[in-house]
């Protein structure tokens, strides 16, 4: 269902081994009913999978109905028993995720008996309600969409350098603060990713613009609950900065980003650091190179959410909470990155960061021959935008603890899949 992908090693591979037994028992339930589409799989995919498996969404093919998803029955055997979908490449022994996407053995075991056994519709009765998403939109109907400027050409080949362009002549009119955050490409075949940022009165953009949000595959909205959000400050201007694949024809995109304002008085503001290793430098014919970059809380903080960020050399990734005493906490253990999907990771619980506390984003790089994604492991990785070129950075969300917040330590972001089916934020 995606490009290069790949299945995990070590513990997740026993798990695989496990799952392979049981799937070859007999094609029914626990019951000992049949196993059909619609009183069996369609609740799991309901709450699994069609959030990007849904028309106008980034999966290729859509799994609400039946008659879409019974062509792909293999398919999704071969996927769920490799662990391959839904994608997610957090190590399960390290920290627990609000947006956890892994399917349980049962689960699993269901879709494959589903397969084995003809793939069968069942009783249309049976069928639960799909989840409703709001058309074109994960966090419903913005309040306020920008759009890029002008259409941006994309060659049929070569290399699209990193481009930052200007959103339509939007400027913000007074301070608002913004709940809700959703970039959305105009053309998803040529963004590698998109973010969007902020220019405010008096910013350098020379020196880049303060990030709002970003689109990468696996990557959401970005949704808060009430009384967090993001600050626009009056005067500012929105900016998308653009990294584009080409794919064999030349084409254009028009990306847009859509912001939903908060309904009530927000006391905490949301920041997005970007931790970056600019000075990275892999050798040639490594395979193992290790990359580490740091940030230190300028205040008591608590940490929400985590966004690594590699290419095709990255191996490995892992995010450490290092308290003033020298404790360290492993917060997330990425064992087996994967560029095709860079998901962002939402704390369980949000991890309490102690002023002068230190977030470290160590990785490993493998430039040898043994990486089949390597284009050229003769030669010396720098850092650059670029897919064939290194990053090392990572995305950290986190709110400042104030008078108003102290003894606030519950989540506080709503996976983009489940806010507008629950009715948590009543934005709507």
């Amino acid at each position: 269902m995606a490009r290069r992908l790949v299945a995990v090693a070590g513990v997740a591979g026993a798990l695989l081994f496990l799952v392979e037994v049981r799937a070859q028992g007999p094609t029914v339930s626990r019951d000992g009913r049949e196993v059909t589409f619609s009183r069996d799989v369609a609740p799991i995919l309901y709450e699994n999978c069609v959030s990007c498996h849904r028309p106008g969404e980034i999966a290729p093919m859509s799994l609400v109905t039946y008659q879409q998803a019974r062509p792909w029955a293999r398919s999704i055997r071969q996927e769920v028993l490799q662990r391959r979908m839904p994608p997610w490449k957090a190590d399960p022994h390290y920290g627990t995720f609000r947006n956890d996407r892994l399917l349980t053995d049962q689960q699993i075991a269901t879709l494959v008996a589903w397969a084995d056994g003809g793939a069968t519709e069942g009783d249309p009765a049976d069928l639960p309600p799909a989840p409703r998403f709001a058309e074109g939109w994960q966090i419903g109907t913005p309040d306020l969409i920008l759009t890029m400027a002008e259409p941006f050409a994309i060659p049929a080949t070569g290399t699209v350098p990193w481009v930052n362009l200007p959103s339509s002549e939007y400027v913000v009119p007074e301070d608002t603060w913004v709940q809700a955050i959703e970039v959305r490409p105009g053309n998803r075949a040529v963004v590698h990713h998109a973010v969007a940022g902020a220019i405010a009165p008096g910013d350098n953009p020379n020196l880049g613009a303060e990030n709002l949000h970003l689109y990468s595959p696996g990557l959401g909205a970005m949704i808060w609950r009430e009384g967090y959000g993001k600050l626009l400050r009056k005067g500012t201007r929105i900016q998308f900065g653009m990294h584009y694949n080409t794919v064999g024809k030349a084409t254009t995109d028009q990306t847009k980003v859509g912001f939903k304002f908060a309904r009530k008085p927000v006391h905490t503001q949301v920041h997005t650091t970007i931790l970056a290793n600019t000075a990275l430098a892999i050798p040639p014919m490594v395979r193992r190179h290790q990359a580490v970059t740091v940030f230190q809380f300028p205040a008591d903080a608590r940490l929400h959410g985590l966004r690594p960020h590699m290419h095709l050399r990255g191996k490995t990734g892992t995010a450490s909470l290092i308290y003033p005493e020298g404790l360290r906490r492993v917060l997330l253990h990425v064992p087996d990155w994967d560029d095709s999907w860079q998901n962002y990771y939402v704390l369980g619980e949000p991890a309490p960061a102690p002023k002068g506390a230190l977030l470290e984003f160590m990785a490993n790089y493998d430039n040898s021959p043994a990486n089949p994604l390597n284009p050229d492991p003769r030669s010396p990785v720098l850092w650059g935008q670029q897919v064939w070129e290194e990053m090392h950075s990572i995305y950290v969300t986190w709110t400042e603890v104030n008078d108003q917040n102290a003894g606030d330590g519950a989540p506080i972001q709503v996976p983009a899949d489940k806010a507008f089916t629950t009715g948590v934020l009543g934005l709507e």
